[in-house]
């Protein structure tokens, strides 16, 4: 494999600039583009659906709140990061118009099937629209159609404003609805962590629907919520800092590993929560907390786990870390983005913060994440 990399960045938010940026990733003759950039940018859609379109190499990324160069964390601007093979990009296209699960299995597979170039490939990133109300069955039916002896690390791309807006790149312009996987040449290695922590639960979920939980223990899930934290800490919620106390105080759900999926609720609705992500009926529940060190140190054992375990000399490795850990973190991110940055061998690192973020489950399933850093490396 070669492994030379072109990589480029701008905090400008100039379209022009960020142009300039592409004529040079072209000039290095990378065969292959990541492009990255920052949701405050507001680049001119049409335009910048053009520039992608008439690029003759292959594209791939999205629009993120922010982005990750080494340990530096960029909060305007854009990411190009290139590669002198040809990566094979896949396009699962409006797929919130698809309702059926039998349906989402046959387009699936018969797109699979026309790309001819999944079979005997285990190795994948995933961009997806954060937005996309039914990530999980997508992820679910994807796992099922392909072999399952497969990796894959990915994340959501979108705006802290939870507007559904075009956010994803490919040779064909921007979209929404839709979910890039990216074929990669050569092994990929994961570590993932969360560091969240159970306080209080379980409490059974006795109505929800999708990312929408209406109730707990039979009661109003906002109620519940609300009387729980409450009662916990000096928190008091009132009609406009929902997400501001919520961050600190996500969902837990146990898996068939015994471990803890971490839902992330952001909006509450109704006296319901939604959640960045769903959370099935009749399952159970834990209200969770963390602090600061302890999200630090769970980063760095995801960076422990991927970079010691390495058994090739890798080229790229790239970071999908949650926003809200940011936002919880503070300042102290930099701290997370340094201990990761200490333990990285590669040639290069970057990544995103994402809206949820994709990995294996132990098990192998493909896992829908909150809160969590995912970082991959090949």
């Amino acid at each position: 494999m070669n492994t030379e990399l072109f990589t480029w960045h701008t905090q400008s938010k100039a379209l022009c600039d960020f142009n300039q940026g592409l004529n040079l990733a072209l000039d290095s003759g990378s065969k292959s583009l990541l492009i990255l950039t920052c949701y405050d940018n507001n680049y001119p859609q049409a335009q910048l659906s053009k520039e992608l379109s008439n690029c003759p190499a292959v594209i791939f990324g999205g629009i993120y709140p922010m982005l990750i160069l080494q340990d530096t964390l960029i909060k305007t601007g854009a990411l190009i990061i290139g590669f002198a093979e040809k990566f094979d990009v896949t396009v699962f296209s409006q797929l919130h118009e698809i309702t059926k699960t039998s349906d989402l299995e046959d387009l699936v597979t018969s797109t699979l099937t026309k790309q001819n170039n999944f079979y005997g490939q285990d190795s994948f990133l995933m961009f997806y629209d954060a937005l996309l109300n039914n990530i999980e069955r997508f992820i679910d039916t994807l796992f099922e159609c392909l072999d399952h002896n497969i990796t894959i690390a990915g994340g959501g791309a979108g705006n802290l404003e939870f507007t559904q807006q075009p956010c994803i790149f490919s040779n064909q312009g921007i979209h929404t609805n839709t979910v890039l996987l990216v074929t990669l040449p050569t092994q990929i290695s994961t570590g993932v962590a969360h560091g969240w922590r159970i306080f209080q639960g379980p409490l059974l979920v006795s109505d929800a629907e999708q990312q929408t939980l209406k109730s707990l223990n039979y009661q109003p899930a906002l109620d519940v919520y609300r009387q729980a934290i409450e009662s916990y800490s000096d928190s008091i919620f009132n009609d406009d800092n929902f997400f501001d106390i919520a961050k600190h105080f996500p969902l837990g759900i146990e898996d068939i590993n015994n471990k803890l999926i971490v839902r992330d609720p952001i909006l509450a609705q109704q006296n319901s929560i939604q959640c960045a992500g769903e959370v099935p009926i009749n399952s159970l529940v834990y209200l969770l907390e963390s602090d600061a060190e302890t999200l630090i140190s769970s980063a760095e054992q995801a960076a422990i786990a991927i970079f010691s375990s390495s058994q090739q000399i890798n080229s790229a490795s790239m970071i999908f870390d949650c926003i809200s850990r940011v936002l919880y973190l503070g300042d102290n991110f930099d701290k997370e983005l340094n201990i990761i940055a200490k333990h990285c061998n590669t040639e290069a690192l970057f990544g995103v913060l994402s809206l949820g973020e994709i990995a294996n489950s132990p098990s192998g399933s493909i896992q829908l994440l909150n809160k969590s850093t995912v970082i991959s490396s090949w």
